[in-house]
């Protein structure tokens, strides 16, 4: 007995040793809050972090508490948080049962810690249009400061970042991939990212030395079980975002899961297709230019799937591209809200990496025939989806706030003619064509390269039933 009751004290005192050790429970300030879209049609989650002070555990609670005033946070919700090789706590609580086109109020922390009381709206439901941005290779900069500010002002319902968030992989105070350029870049980003929820795709410099892609998988919420590939359905657009810095060849584990989800996209519930991700598969900017391969791998299922529209970073610079397959463009022209884009029939691609790092000005001459616009300036881009059934696609220079580049895309069919004809068109002989035909046909009557373009289109349609 006196034996065991040795062991008994030894076992204790140990115990108690570890007590000592081990850090008091007490909360940190949040800090570096943002917002993504969940899984569901009827959530919101919140993640932000706090500075511990290990690498090994969280220490501070994961509580928002949220209602539909400021003063009125009546709701309490409970998550988790995860760290990696760094003293970041990243803290994920996911809101459900959310009602649509509502402005909701919440807090996060706990333990006495508490953020401000911040507000966000949800998804409008066919109540009003959607508004989405889309920026690449944004950075801490007084450029990236006045992006974000910007995007603050448009009103916006969601923002998708096709890789180069932080650049943290580049030489920073701490060295390389110092990991406090991801805190400050999240803090910079807060003030927009903690009112409308960011959905992201990884760009090369996610890929760290000794981290890995470890701040991206960490930092970030995705929905499903992929890191660098996954979809989210908002409102009536089906997004997909994919992994241009992992394996995307025909069998690989991407572009077989790629194809299933397409596949499986409902587009009566969901009409929109829109894809993101880092190196695009066109751009005339010789700094990086297209992603050949890439191209090659992928744009078959793009194009055979009917995606409407494609979102690059990783060169510098804005570039829109015409309906395009196989670098024969569908049509040249540029569309109008009188005469947009019918249902194009291949995607339309934009390079939108002018969020906040240096500017790429090395645009290849002649242009290309499939592209439409190019310029080298920041600025961001906004894209509005209406319950109509039309897309309205827009470049906004941050300068001087123009629109200097400009699409839309319906799939809405054309309203009859005020007299009450059914806008067809009619030949010279008098034989009628239907309203598609006829817009068709005002595209291959277009001067210049339109002609052989439009008429190359046929070839390209047949291709399509491979």
């Amino acid at each position: 007995h006196q034996a065991d009751s040795c062991v008994m004290r030894g076992w204790l005192l140990m115990a108690a040793m570890l007590l000592c050790l081990a850090p008091a429970a007490t909360g940190e300030p949040p800090e570096q809050l943002h917002l993504a879209a969940s899984g569901s049609g009827d959530g919101m989650v919140v993640q932000w972090g706090t500075a511990e002070d290990t690498t090994l555990f969280c220490t501070s609670p994961s509580n928002v508490e949220y209602g539909p005033e400021p003063d009125s946070l009546n709701q309490t919700a409970v998550g988790s948080g995860e760290m990696y090789d760094w003293t970041t706590c990243v803290h994920t609580v996911e809101l459900t049962g959310l009602a649509p086109n509502s402005t909701y109020h919440y807090r996060v922390g706990g333990d006495g810690e508490w953020s401000d009381v911040i507000s966000f709206m949800t998804t409008p439901q066919g109540s009003r249009p959607v508004r989405v941005g889309a920026i690449a290779d944004h950075g801490i900069s007084s450029d990236a400061e006045v992006t974000t500010q910007k995007m603050r002002e448009a009103s916006l319902d969601l923002v998708i970042h096709a890789g180069d968030i932080s650049y943290a992989n580049d030489v920073g105070a701490g060295g390389v991939a110092d990991q406090t350029i991801w805190d400050d870049y999240q803090n910079q980003i807060q003030p927009l990212a903690a009112t409308v929820p960011h959905m992201y795709a990884p760009g090369n410099h996610e890929e760290e030395a000794y981290y890995d892609f470890d701040a991206y998988e960490t930092r970030f919420y995705v929905p499903g079980s992929n890191p660098f590939w996954y979809s989210f359905s908002f409102e009536s657009i089906y997004f997909i975002s994919l992994s241009s810095e992992h394996d995307y060849e025909p069998g690989s584990q991407q572009y077989n899961w790629l194809e299933g989800e397409l596949q499986g996209v409902d587009r009566q519930a969901t009409p929109w297709l829109v894809v993101f991700a880092h190196r695009p598969m066109y751009s005339s900017n010789s700094a990086h230019g297209s992603e050949v391969e890439f191209r090659d791998a992928m744009e078959g299922l793009l194009y055979d799937y009917g995606v409407d529209l494609a979102v690059w970073g990783h060169d510098h610079s804005y570039e829109r591209t015409y309906p395009v397959f196989q670098e024969e463009p569908l049509s040249n022209s540029t569309s109008s809200a009188e005469e947009p884009y019918r249902n194009p029939g291949a995607p339309i691609h934009v390079v939108a990496g002018t969020a906040g790092r240096s500017i790429y000005d090395e645009f290849d001459e002649p242009q290309p025939a499939w592209s439409a616009y190019r310029e080298a300036v920041y600025g961001y881009t906004v894209f509005e989806v209406t319950p109509q059934g039309e897309l309205h696609f827009s470049f906004i220079r941050n300068s001087d706030n123009a629109v200097t580049d400009q699409f839309w895309i319906s799939k809405a069919e054309p309203s009859p003619e005020p007299d009450g004809s059914d806008n067809n068109a009619t030949t010279p002989d008098g034989n009628v064509i239907d309203s598609e035909s006829a817009w068709q046909q005002k595209l291959e009557e277009l001067p210049g390269p339109g002609l052989p373009i439009a008429l190359g289109a046929m070839a390209i349609a047949a291709r399509r039933r491979r």
